[in-house]
């Protein structure tokens, strides 16, 4: 990943696993938070990028 991309770290599915705020509900507020935080949108985009490598189109 390059650099000021973050990696994930699933605590629980009430924190962004990419700064570790807290989220209102795991749904509508993780999407909500990865549109606001371009780091955050960033690692989520290189993690969907590096599932779908692993799964061929998850």
């Amino acid at each position: 990943m390059s650099v000021g991309t973050p990696t994930a770290n699933w605590t629980t599915e009430y924190n962004c696993p990419f700064c570790d705020d807290t989220l209102e509900d795991p749904g509508a507020a993780f999407v909500d938070h990865i549109a606001d935080n371009p780091e955050c949108k960033s690692g989520h985009d290189a993690w969907k990028f590096h599932l779908t490598d692993d799964f061929g189109g998850a």
